[in-house]
Parts: C-alpha cells; sequence; structure tokens
C-alpha cells in the first residue's frame, strides 16, 4: 500500500485520495467513473448516496441518465463480489449505500491460500482414481439425480480398489448427506453411513481437508447441532480457503436461525467457488431471508448463464420471478423445464410453489400428488406451495410428520421467507418452532 492510499477495515480494500480503489494493493479494473461510483459509496459508508450527490460529484453537474448510473454500479457491485460480506444495495427512491454483515465491527475473512488443499488431497492418489473422484466433486455439486446417482456409483468402485483414500471417503460422505437433503435417500441409514466413512481417519487424527466439515454436517442433518458447531470452528480452522466448508458452516447457520452469519459464510463459499449450483443457491436463499431480493435475482441470474441446461438454475430463478411478479407468464415457463430422471429432485416442489403464486392450482395440486407417495422430505418440500392454496393444514400435518421423523431439511425450511411467516402465525408451526430451537 502507497503512503497516499487508506486501507479500510474490509477484506483488503483500500482507496486513494484521487478517486481510486484497490484489492489487496492492486488498482481495480474498473472505468474512470465506475471507479468513482464506488469510491464515492466507500468514504460515505454507513450512509446512503443519493443519485444528486452522485450527479454532483462524479458527473459534475452535467447530465447523468439513471441507466449511466445503473451500469456503474453493476460493475462496482460485480468487482466488489471478491470481499466476502460486503456489497452494494439499492434504496428505491433513495439512492445506493454500501452494506456490510455484523456492522463495522465485524471482521471480513480474506482467504488467499497458496494452493488449493482439496484438490492436492484428491491428487493423492493413482491419476485415474484422482480424476475420477475430481469428476464426482463436480457431480455433487450439480444437484440433480442423475449427478448425485452417478456420483455414488463411482466413488464406491474407487473405495473399492483403494479404501484408504481420505478423498474418497469425505466425498462419498458428502454424497450421502447430499441425498438425504434432496429427499433422495432415508436420513438415518445414509447418515450413519457417511459418518462411519469418516471415523477411522478421524479416530487417528489424519489430516485432509473436508474431513471435519463433512462430519460436522452429517451431525447437522441428525440435529446433532451442539456437536456439529464445534467441528464446524475446527474445520474453518484447518480449511478457511475451502468452499464446501463455509457452505456447510453456512447451512449449520441457517438451521439455528442466524442469519446474518450464515449469509456471511455463504457469500465467502460463492466467491470461493462461484461454479456450484448448490452453493448459488443456497447463497440465494439466505439473501432473501433478509431481504435483500436485488442481490438474490442478481446471483440466481448469473447461476443460469453458467448453467443454462440446468433443471435447477432455471427452476430456482422461475420460483423467483413467481415470488416477486406472478403470472400466467411465468407459470408458462415452468412448464416447459424438464423435470425427470436427470432434473432437480426438488424440481416438483419449485413447480407447485410457481404454480400456486401464479394461480393455477391445478396444476399446483397436480405437483403435490406426483409425490405423496414419497418420503418425508420431498412431501415437506411442497408446504410453501399448501400455505398459498389455504391448505394449512395439510401443511402442517407435513411439518409435524417431518419432526417426528427428523428430516434434515425441516429447520432450514422452516425460516424461508416463503414458508416463516405461515410457520409463525399459527400455533401448530410456533410449538414446532419450539421444539426444534431444543434440539
Amino acid at each position: 500500500m502507497t503512503e497516499t492510499e487508506t486501507m479500510l477495515p474490509w477484506g483488503g480494500l483500500s482507496i486513494d485520495a484521487d478517486g481510486n480503489v484497490y484489492l489487496n494493493a492492486l488498482k481495480l479494473d474498473l472505468a474512470p467513473k465506475e471507479q468513482a461510483v464506488l469510491h464515492r459509496l466507500l468514504i460515505r459508508w454507513p450512509n446512503v448516496v443519493r443519485k444528486d450527490e452522485f450527479s454532483q460529484h462524479i458527473w459534475a453537474g452535467r447530465m447523468m441518465s439513471d441507466e449511466s448510473l445503473a451500469r456503474c454500479v453493476a460493475r462496482a457491485r460485480k468487482a466488489l463480489s471478491a470481499v466476502p460480506g460486503v456489497w452494494i444495495r439499492a434504496l428505491y427512491g433513495q439512492g445506493y449505500c454500501i452494506q456490510r454483515l455484523g456492522g463495522p465491527d465485524m471482521p471480513v475473512p480474506a482467504y488467499q491460500a497458496p494452493f488449493h488443499q482439496r484438490l492436492m488431497d484428491i491428487a493423492r492418489a493413482p491419476s485415474q482414481l484422482a480424476e475420477t473422484v475430481a469428476h464426482c466433486e463436480t457431480l455433487i455439486h450439480l444437484r440433480s439425480r442423475f449427478s448425485m446417482q452417478q456420483s455414488e456409483r463411482l466413488l464406491r468402485a474407487v473405495l473399492q480398489q483403494d479404501g484408504n483414500y481420505p478423498a474418497a471417503r469425505v466425498l462419498l460422505a458428502t454424497c450421502l448427506a447430499a441425498q438425504v437433503n434432496l429427499g433422495l435417500a432415508d436420513d438415518r441409514p445414509n447418515i450413519a453411513e457417511g459418518i462411519a466413512l469418516l471415523a477411522p481417519a478421524i479416530a487417528r487424527g489424519l489430516p485432509g481437508t473436508g474431513l471435519l466439515t463433512a462430519h460436522a454436517h452429517l451431525l447437522d442433518c441428525s440435529w446433532r447441532f451442539a456437536e456439529a458447531e464445534a467441528l464446524h470452528g475446527q474445520a474453518l480452522q484447518q480449511a478457511g480457503e475451502d468452499a464446501t466448508t463455509h457452505y456447510n458452516h453456512g447451512w449449520h447457520l441457517l438451521a439455528r436461525g442466524q442469519r446474518e452469519q450464515a449469509l456471511a459464510a455463504l457469500q465467502t463459499a460463492h466467491t470461493l467457488r462461484p461454479f456450484s449450483v448448490a452453493i448459488s443457491i443456497m447463497y440465494a436463499r439466505a439473501l432473501l431471508m433478509l431481504g435483500l431480493q436485488e442481490r438474490a435475482l442478481e446471483i440466481v441470474a448469473e447461476m443460469c448463464a453458467r448453467f443454462p441446461d440446468s433443471a435447477a438454475a432455471q427452476l430456482y430463478w422461475i420460483s423467483l420471478q413467481a415470488g416477486r411478479a406472478p403470472s400466467a407468464e411465468v407459470a408458462g415457463r415452468a412448464r416447459q423445464v424438464r423435470a425427470d430422471c436427470l432434473a432437480w429432485p426438488l424440481c416438483n416442489s419449485n413447480l407447485s410453489y410457481i404454480h400456486a403464486r401464479c394461480g393455477d392450482h391445478e396444476e399446483a395440486w397436480r405437483a403435490i400428488r406426483a409425490q405423496d407417495d414419497q418420503g418425508p422430505t420431498l412431501r415437506l418440500s411442497h408446504v410453501a406451495a399448501l400455505f398459498l392454496m389455504d391448505a394449512a393444514g395439510e401443511a402442517f400435518d407435513r411439518i409435524e410428520q417431518a419432526f417426528a421423523a427428523r428430516v434434515s431439511i425441516l429447520p432450514v425450511l422452516l425460516r424461508l421467507p416463503e414458508v416463516h411467516g405461515f410457520v409463525l402465525a399459527d400455533a401448530r408451526g410456533r410449538a414446532v418452532l419450539g421444539q426444534l430451537a431444543e434440539a
């Protein structure tokens, strides 16, 4: 940092007196007006910068269109995406401001490991096995029914050849937990097998990125939150540069109702691994829990651009549109999304929500009834649509059944904005929330 730069307390950001912004001492690649807009937002934090202030200080009183300001803000926002816990918020009718999780005293981590430890762990095997395991990690992040089944099959084949390959054991445990959360498998057998896969390495104190976070997530899936919390802390100390570690910690925090901390963890996960459907969707959910709809829409739009053939990406984008501005056109787009064995296991629940929001109750009920014979996780996933269609009794029946079965996703689902208000407004819902708080 030069003598003219001022260091900001956020993940390596600094500014100078000439209106430039730096990240880790490197000037951001922004056009002059984009630099100036970001610089103005940073020096005025935590205040809102009104449009007339931008016009006066950056456009020097010349004509400034809303479109030109919005373009500068969009570019500045993209540049800030590399700084976990900091973003630009638009305030309708007021202007823009820098938002920061936890207030001015909360430190924002900046992870700059010299190498990717998880990939190094995968590489500690003959090339064919290592390539297979690396491929399986990508498959798991896609979260489709086919990708999860394929990943499990390949990882079991790898472990038949080398049963002591730590990265393969960790990934198979991760795959089993993901299947539970997606409703593809019974909770208890999968969780028990996942913990058993990790137990030998944990007992011997073997190092390895992903070992502790995978164990912590399996405990979270069985609602053993107090045990999981300590493991998450250890995992973050060992592998602060690992996206999955932050994703699992964010999932844990959402389940415990700690929304701001969860958003910080999931933003870090997304920054470290932006090419993950699973991480992008969970990050967007956390943004919505805090009312940051505009930023959630941006994240999901980016995800759709990266994965145009992903049913999960496309349907989640359409569900956000239905939540924001339901219409027959939005419902029509949902009907065009493939929902076969290759697709997202939660396709039907998104379809039921979209159609319920858009007023097509016949289609919504069709999506719900198509999974009546499924397990408690997939049955639970339709409660948002049931609430919208005034079927609260059936929704609470499913919630109570999920509680009795200790369905892994229940603590997170009940805190989603499309569900939480209905749950709080009913005695049955409040009773379940109270029991979860004691878990």
